[in-house]
């Protein structure tokens, strides 16, 4: 279960509770609960008043779940329309050029050459503790001992390393905007007949796409229709809307929306959504802070390390060879993260992860233009950078259909 799960109860009590300024605007025809039975004893919400006013009835009341999820579907076309979204490939299928391998068995001595170990000279450097991540360059047999290159002239025994199966997960590019939200499931589930009802229904993947219908609303759980009959709980879902743009980005510029609540990530062409995927950002006591920021440096390959602790330290960490590298807020910076197949879920020390190839995809897509061959980039007045708009919101928990 998501660490935002009271939260987000918190939050549905604080949208249903909140005084609305007179005048305003309620975001969906959602009737107070006052009364539901007359004088007489007729139930106003039995099953041909809910079907008449559904969204006047409460969703725990007898037939009223059936009865809104039927009002809901009859609103939508039928067949449902499919998100218009081509995949993203690998080539060769390969997301990277390096091979990545995590170092172990700590402490791990590197030497310019193996025989130095056996001779007992004084090692190159030492991996001490934390999370070091290195990148392959050949492998070598002496003395029937496997010993791996990690950087020109500096080697490390096989013992010391696990090779690292970077993710092959990639957003969608878009064809047209969408109609509805959508997003991806973000753990194994099954689908319900009925908003808060039981999970016996089709088997829901990770990193499966779907679209948002319509919702509901049962107690201070929000469900999405993602088919006829088929409902899912919001915690499984990483959900994508349509944004406006931020004020202060230009009708025609390109600009890239990350919300971190629902840990997505869209790239738009002004008004128009282009590109959307999962990303990693950073957990708690590491937030990616909010804010509307350009990209300020662009770095197709750079090493990482936390600067704040020594290598000794447990919170230690090296990762050599960060692909497209987007630096947009101080030090927080799009990358693509070979380490880890968390997207969708919080990860980071602050910068947004992604996969190899939404990474590499975002580099190419984003300002500063980049040469091929150049190994930094910065922002100018005459080649500014992309925009970068970070918020944290969690959907509306209203009774709605998607649109």
């Amino acid at each position: 279960m998501r660490w935002w799960k009271g939260f987000y109860g918190l939050a549905i009590l604080v949208a249903l509770l909140w005084p609305r300024p007179v005048g305003a605007a309620s975001p969906a025809p959602f009737w107070p609960y006052a009364s539901f039975v007359t004088a007489d004893g007729t139930d106003l919400c039995g099953p041909k008043n809910t079907l008449r006013r559904p969204d006047g009835c409460p969703a725990y009341l007898p037939a009223s779940r059936k009865a809104r999820a039927e009002f809901l579907r009859s609103q939508l076309p039928d067949p449902l329309p499919q998100l218009n979204v081509e995949p993203l490939e690998a080539p060769e299928n390969a997301v990277t050029q390096y091979t990545f391998a995590y170092v172990t068995n700590l402490p791990a001595p590197t030497y310019n050459h193996p025989l130095e170990a056996g001779a007992g000279i004084e090692p190159r450097r030492q991996f001490l503790a934390g999370d070091n991540w290195v990148s392959v360059l050949g492998k070598t047999d002496y003395n029937g001992e496997t010993w791996y290159e990690i950087n020109p002239g500096e080697f490390i025994q096989g013992q010391h390393l696990r090779f690292a199966n970077p993710s092959h997960f990639s957003g969608v590019v878009l064809q047209e905007q969408p109609l509805y939200p959508f997003g991806w499931i973000n753990r194994q589930t099954q689908t319900a007949a009925l908003p808060g009802g039981a999970l016996d229904g089709a088997s829901l993947n990770r990193y499966q796409l779907v679209s948002l219908y319509a919702q509901d609303i049962v107690g201070a759980s929000l469900w999405y229709m993602i088919g006829q009959d088929q409902w899912v709980e919001q915690s499984f879902v990483s959900r994508v809307d349509v944004s406006p743009r931020p004020e202060g980005v230009g009708p025609g510029e390109k600009w890239i929306e990350i919300n971190t609540f629902e840990q997505t990530l869209a790239a738009y062409e002004g008004d128009r959504m282009v590109f959307a995927t999962l990303v990693s950002t950073g957990r708690r006591g590491t937030w990616t802070p909010n804010g509307l920021n350009r990209i300020w440096a662009k770095l197709p390959t750079t090493p990482m390390s936390n600067q704040d602790v020594a290598p000794s330290s447990p919170a230690w960490y090296y990762l050599e060879d960060v692909e497209w590298t987007q630096y947009f807020s101080g030090a927080y910076a799009l990358h693509a993260a070979y380490w880890h197949d968390a997207f969708s879920f919080t990860r980071s020390h602050g910068c947004v992860n992604l996969s190899p190839l939404d990474a590499r995809w975002l580099f190419e897509f984003t300002s500063p233009v980049t040469p091929p061959d150049a190994r930094l980039t910065l922002s100018s007045d005459a080649n500014p950078g992309t925009w970068v708009w970070v918020h944290m919101t969690p959907p509306i928990p209203t009774l709605t259909l998607g649109q």
